[in-house]
């Protein structure tokens, strides 16, 4: 029985639960993410760059954060001119900067949630 309820307390702890741990919406004027040694935009099909042309791709921003806790990554959801939505994650990421509409200024609406790992598997 002991040796049971063990083997049922491992199945348990070893399970991670996918959750949404923060959400909230911003009006954005422009955000970069960055990578080591890689330019904003490297491939022209893989977006790292939203400037003020290109914020009105940018749908959410997904900070993924792994079992212990650390920055695992950025998740990128967005669709060009093309009208493919992308998702993208950014594995080695370094750092980004979020920069807000000014008063009277023209923005775009972007959801920026923090989530586990486990989360990723959800395409929304």
């Amino acid at each position: 029985m002991r040796l049971l309820l063990f083997l049922f307390f491992l199945f348990w702890a070893s399970v991670a639960q996918a959750i949404v741990i923060s959400q909230q919406e911003k009006e954005l004027y422009a955000a970069y993410f960055f990578a080591p040694e890689r330019p904003p935009t490297t491939l022209g099909y893989i977006f790292t760059n939203f400037g003020p042309g290109s914020i009105n791709y940018l749908e959410r921003v997904d900070i993924v954060l792994d079992r212990d806790g650390k920055v695992a990554g950025v998740f990128l959801v967005y669709t060009p001119t093309d009208g493919f939505r992308r998702h993208v994650f950014l594995k080695d990421i370094t750092g980004w900067m979020f920069q807000e509409v000014r008063p009277n200024a023209k923005g775009k609406r972007v959801i920026i949630r923090v989530i586990t790992s486990d989360e990723l598997n959800r395409l929304n």
